[in-house]
């Protein structure tokens, strides 16, 4: 073999391996995104403290999360858990499409749940998506839920 033959196998090669990896470039970016797009946005934030708030895919775990179990569970799919000051806060998560609830408290003393007096009415700030409010307890599912489809911003009013 000679050398010139050499260099000219070198280069067309290379630009087999240059058109196969654009291909796959090109697929990767034609393929649908898995996750879309939740903008969170809280209003009147009175005492800053650590955020808790969950994005709920289960009727069943919204309606009986009390705030006592912070983190990860079947039934949530996203979650926050950040210090936050007096105002507005806004996040930004992805997660799939799909039928969602939000249940947040901001925990005030930092003790890692929701503070109640002696009748179980909770002592620190707390909300829910579509500012949704139960009747001695917490709102129902249906009351919280919203749709998401690529895009929705959920304003919660404290």
């Amino acid at each position: 073999m000679l050398l010139g033959e050499k260099s000219f196998l070198l280069i067309k090669s290379k630009r087999y391996m240059d058109k196969y990896f654009l291909s796959l470039v090109m697929i990767f970016f034609m393929l649908p995104c898995s996750s879309d797009t939740l903008e969170i946005q809280i209003n009147n934030i009175s005492k800053g403290g650590i955020l808790h708030l969950a994005v709920y895919d289960s009727k069943e775990v919204f309606e009986s999360d009390r705030g006592d179990q912070p983190g990860p569970q079947p039934g949530i799919v996203a979650g926050i858990v950040k210090e936050v000051s007096t105002g507005v806060f806004t996040e930004i998560i992805d997660v799939p499409s799909g039928i969602y609830a939000i249940g947040l408290y901001i925990d005030a003393n930092k003790n890692k749940k929701l503070d109640t007096n002696f009748l179980g009415i909770p002592k620190e700030q707390f909300g829910f998506s579509n500012d949704a409010r139960g009747t001695l307890g917490p709102p129902d599912f249906e009351s919280a839920s919203f749709e998401l489809i690529k895009y929705k911003k959920v304003m919660i009013n404290l």
